[in-house]
């Protein structure tokens, strides 16, 4: 394997672990959550992570090629560390989850927008834009709730579709 085709198969894989730490986060406050709307909002943030993760594994497939194996600790995020044993527990409030979600929405979007140009194919970085412009949308629609909680927005009243759905 040539060393451009290692590198692709080294950041994919951080991709795709970060889309799986990102969809077991927002699954698990979904589940937390006693509000319908927040759960609702919740559960689009988590199925993006999830099409985010099959488009990707679709990327390994065309530039890698063969079985993805084992993913690394660590993703794009943070995440992973919150997943430690008793290490959730730490975050007590709606708002530590929401900074934490903010930081892993913002690693992602910088991770996507560095990686892009990492193979001379405009589909992938095209997919890649695509992918840090979800992120980023994620993002702001994390820090509207910030701002909500804070009394000064109403995060629901934010919009809920993703660039990849129009």
């Amino acid at each position: 394997m040539s060393e451009q085709k290692k590198r692709v198969a080294e950041v994919l894989r951080m991709a795709i672990k970060g889309e799986q730490d990102g969809y077991f986060f927002y699954n698990l406050l979904a589940e937390k959550t006693t509000n319908k709307e927040a759960r609702r909002k919740l559960k689009s943030l988590r199925d993006d992570e999830r099409r985010h993760k099959a488009t990707l594994l679709e990327m390994y497939d065309k530039h890698v090629g063969g079985e993805v194996g084992e993913l690394p600790a660590k993703g794009i995020t943070a995440l992973a560390e919150v997943f430690r044993k008793g290490h959730l527990e730490e975050h007590k409030t709606e708002m530590d989850f929401i900074n934490l979600a903010i930081e892993a929405e913002l690693a992602a979007t910088r991770y996507y927008q560095q990686e892009r140009d990492l193979v001379d194919d405009v589909i992938f970085r095209d997919i890649f834009d695509q992918l840090a412009g979800e992120e980023h949308n994620h993002y702001e629609l994390l820090m509207a709730e910030k701002e909500a909680l804070s009394g000064n927005y109403y995060w629901f009243d934010y919009g809920d579709t993703s660039p990849q759905e129009h």
